[in-house]
């Protein structure tokens, strides 16, 4: 089996592809941003021959949002896809599969949301998940069975809110961000690679909320950080001050939604880690 992509130095793409590797015996082809970017001619002869294609490219959220900084984000999520689509119509052997990531950030704040959920955000972020889904579904007209991944926040020692928030809690310094309340989707980087084998096994194609299937906020997951390395925890960082630092990308860090596992959970899909607190333990 041939296995073509996208973000394969990021910390996703990086476990993924010694994953599939080791898992299913995959032959990894990596799409660099020269080919990702560039002519969909060269980049549909990189893509000859590719059994799946897995699309996780997709620039930091977590910084100022000016207007070019905004432009950058879409462009790397949403044109990417768009030239994906674009290089496979070119191919004669066209793959079976295409695995497309997208956010939990597509829902609201409000509602509770299953798979079926189309009580969609339409925040910055919200409007690009959704365009960035469309995007993908694209791929679906030139036949390819297509999946779209709803990632919660992965959880990893190499990445992420453990490795960045860490330090500050060994020093006693962690705390809640805002009001805390804001829900916190996760999902252990273990049960996500074992949920992309599991997918592509299994050929499945639709939506996939892929976050564990434990509800949790921001003040939930100090609780436990601070309890998982033996330390306080009584800073905060308010609300204004996020608003400050990262102006409208603070909705990253305030927001929060609500997510259920509905798909993984009805397909039988055996989590190694059900709760922040198994993750932790395991982490740290």
């Amino acid at each position: 089996m041939k296995i073509a992509i996208s973000g394969s130095n990021g910390l996703v793409g990086s476990h993924l592809c010694d994953y599939l590797q080791a898992e299913l015996g995959a032959e990894i082809l990596k799409i660099t941003r020269e080919r990702l970017y560039g002519d969909a001619k060269s980049l549909a002869t990189l893509l000859n021959g590719a059994n799946v294609i897995i699309h996780l490219s997709g620039a930091s959220i977590l910084s100022r949002w000016t207007k070019r900084r905004k432009k950058i984000l879409r462009e790397s999520r949403v044109e990417t896809t768009k030239n994906l689509c674009k290089a496979v119509a070119l191919l004669e052997n066209k793959p079976k599969q295409f695995i497309c990531t997208s956010a939990a950030g597509i829902y609201n704040c409000r509602d509770q949301h299953s798979e079926e959920s189309i009580a969609y955000s339409y925040d910055f972020l919200g409007r690009i998940c959704i365009e960035w889904e469309q995007a993908a579904m694209e791929m679906q007209k030139l036949e390819v069975a297509t999946t779209i991944f709803r990632l919660g926040v992965v959880l990893s020692e190499q990445g992420g809110i453990v490795q960045k928030s860490l330090p500050f809690f060994k020093l006693g310094i962690g705390g809640r961000l805002g009001s805390g309340k804001q829900m916190l989707p996760f999902i252990h980087i273990d049960d996500l690679m074992k949920a992309y084998g599991f997918v592509i096994k299994a050929k499945s194609e639709g939506i996939y909320n892929l976050v564990a299937p434990e509800s949790i906020n921001n003040g939930d997951f100090t609780k436990l950080m601070a309890k998982t390395v033996k330390r306080p925890a009584f800073c905060h960082v308010p609300t204004f001050i996020l608003r400050i630092l990262l102006g409208e990308a603070s909705t990253v860090l305030l927001n929060g939604q609500t997510v259920l596992p509905n798909r993984l959970k009805k397909e039988g899909f055996e989590y190694k880690y059900l709760t922040l607190d198994e993750a932790l333990r395991a982490l740290i």
